[in-house]
């Protein structure tokens, strides 16, 4: 059987490349705000 290797994929690295900026833009927001973030994100 063989398997794709989905990090190849054009969305999938701007979509990573997206989720770096929002930390980068967000990396100043107070504590709480930065909680709401990560539990957001790994609810997904």
């Amino acid at each position: 059987m063989s398997y794709f290797n989905f990090e190849k994929l054009v969305v999938w690295q701007e979509a990573r490349e997206l989720v770096k900026e929002i930390y980068r833009i967000t990396a100043n927001f107070p504590r709480e705000v930065k909680i709401l973030r990560n539990v957001s994100y790994v609810n997904r």
